[in-house]
């Protein structure tokens, strides 16, 4: 009984990884042939009103981090 179940678990895995690589490799193909580029114009802003925090400290982490973040 053991063997049985751990064949169709195996089985079952094989054919979901068969089928999902043959929707990837379709999904792959139709973007390929699709002639619309998408473009993007500018950075993209959020409608967020919250500010950006930064943490003050002043141990050498912090002096390095911001030193390198700039």
């Amino acid at each position: 009984m053991q063997d049985k179940q751990n064949n169709s678990r195996r089985q079952f895995l094989k054919t979901t990884t068969k089928a999902g690589a043959l929707a990837a490799i379709g999904g792959l193909a139709i973007s390929a042939c699709s002639k619309e580029e998408v473009k993007q114009e500018g950075v993209i802003r959020g409608k967020s009103n919250k500010e950006e925090v930064l943490y003050q400290g002043d141990t050498k982490y912090w002096k390095e981090y911001y030193s390198v973040a700039k």
